[in-house]
C-alpha cells in the first residue's frame, strides 16, 4: 500500500509540476464562485455563504481533500427587493491537500460583479476576480529508495537518506473574469409554477498565467488559463410543486477538459399561494449527473428556510484501474442565504 500511495502521489506531483490543474467540485452548481465569478451576487437575498467539502479516494495516504468557503452580498441600486440592477461583492477561499505528503494548494480570490437588466425578461452580468494562491508540499513523511531495508523487505524511516528536500513553498497572483446571461418567462400567477428561467455563463481563471515553481533552479511552468462554460434551465411543472433543472458544465485547461451534464428535480414541500408567497420555501431535491468518461454522480439536497444541505457521491466509471475502495468520492455542500424578514424569497 505504501508503494502504491507513493507512486500515485508521484504521478500527481509530476502532473502538477508540468501543467497544474484546478480542483473541481461535483456539485458545481453549489460552488458558484469556483465556476464563474459573474455568479457573485446572483441570488435572491442580501447575503449568501457556501461551505463545500470533498473527500476523494477515501483511504489513508492517498486521500484527496478539498474544502471551500465563499461569501457574497448584493448592494442594491435602490431599496426594492431583488432589483435586477445591482453591484455585488464576493470572496472565495479553498484549500486542497493530497496524499500523506500533503501536497497543498490554497487559493483566495475577491470578486466584483455587476448585474444589469436589459429588458423585462433578460439580464446580463459581468465580473472581475483577483487574488493569490500558495502551493507547498511536506516532505517529512517522504520515503526514498535508499531507505529500503533488504533484511525486512520494507522501508525503514530510521535509515538516513542521501536525498535532499528542495521543494519550495511559493505564492502567485491570480486573476479572472466572468460573464452571465439570463432570460426568463414569468409565471402567470404566484401559484401557477409555470415559469422558465435559462442561465448561461462563461468564466476564465488564471488569465495572467501565473508561474508555478517548486524548484528554484528549474524552468518556470505556468498555469494554463481555465475556461468554463455552463448552462441551466429552471422549468416549473405547471400546477405542481415540482421544478426540473437540467444543466451542463464544461471546462478546459490546457490539454485537460471535463464535461458534466444531468438533471435535478426539486419538490417544494409547502404550497406557494398568495398567503405563503413571502414564506421561505422548504424543499427536497434529487439529481443525477455524469462527468463524461469519468464518474456518475448521485445528488440529494434538503432546504429548510434559508439553509440548504447537499450531498453527492461519485461512482467511478473510468478506465482507470485502481482498488475498489478508491473509486468513489463523497461531497457535502452547505448554503445559507440571509433575507430581511419581510423580503423572503420564492422560487
Amino acid at each position: 500500500m505504501r508503494k502504491i500511495s507513493l507512486f500515485i502521489l508521484l504521478i500527481f506531483v509530476v502532473v502538477c509540476a508540468t501543467k497544474p490543474q484546478d480542483v473541481h467540485f461535483s456539485q458545481f452548481f453549489d460552488a458558484p464562485q469556483t465556476m464563474n465569478p459573474a455568479l457573485t451576487g446572483y441570488f435572491k437575498g442580501e447575503h449568501r455563504m457556501y461551505v463545500n467539502m470533498k473527500n476523494q479516494w477515501g483511504i489513508k495516504d492517498i486521500t484527496f481533500r478539498t474544502y471551500a468557503f465563499s461569501y457574497d452580498l448584493r448592494i442594491n441600486k435602490n431599496k426594492r427587493f431583488m432589483q435586477p440592477e445591482c453591484l455585488s461583492l464576493g470572496a472565495m477561499v479553498f484549500a486542497d491537500k493530497a496524499g500523506d505528503l500533503n501536497l497543498s494548494t490554497i487559493q483566495a480570490n475577491f470578486n466584483v460583479a455587476y448585474h444589469l437588466s436589459i429588458s423585462n425578461n433578460q439580464t446580463i452580468g459581468a465580473a472581475i476576480s483577483g487574488g493569490f494562491g500558495q502551493k507547498s508540499i511536506n516532505m517529512t513523511n517522504a520515503q526514498w529508495d535508499d531507505q529500503y531495508d533488504s533484511n525486512t523487505g520494507t522501508f525503514n524511516p530510521g535509515i538516513q537518506t542521501l536525498e535532499t528536500n528542495t521543494f519550495n513553498s511559493f505564492y502567485y497572483p491570480d486573476f479572472g473574469l466572468g460573464l452571465l446571461y439570463t432570460i426568463r418567462k414569468k409565471e402567470l400567477s404566484r401559484n401557477s409554477n409555470d415559469g422558465i428561467r435559462a442561465v448561461l455563463g462563461f468564466g476564465a481563471f488564471h488569465v495572467n498565467s501565473p508561474e508555478i515553481k517548486f524548484y528554484s533552479s528549474t524552468q518556470n511552468v505556468k498555469y494554463s488559463t481555465r475556461y468554463a462554460a455552463h448552462g441551466q434551465v429552471f422549468i416549473g411543472v405547471p400546477s405542481t410543486n415540482v421544478i426540473v433543472t437540467p444543466g451542463v458544465f464544461y471546462y478546459n485547461q490546457g490539454k485537460m477538459q471535463e464535461i458534466y451534464f444531468g438533471t435535478t428535480v426539486k419538490y417544494l414541500l409547502n404550497d406557494r399561494t398568495r398567503y405563503t408567497v413571502f414564506i421561505n420555501q422548504s424543499s427536497f431535491s434529487i439529481g443525477a449527473y455524469y462527468r463524461y468518461a469519468d464518474a456518475a454522480i448521485a445528488y440529494v439536497q434538503v432546504e429548510v428556510n434559508d439553509v440548504a444541505l447537499g450531498l453527492s457521491y461519485d461512482i467511478n466509471t473510468s478506465k482507470l484501474k485502481i482498488p475498489a475502495t478508491l473509486t468513489n468520492g463523497l461531497e457535502l455542500s452547505l448554503r445559507y442565504v440571509f433575507s430581511k424578514a419581510n423580503q423572503k424569497r420564492y422560487h
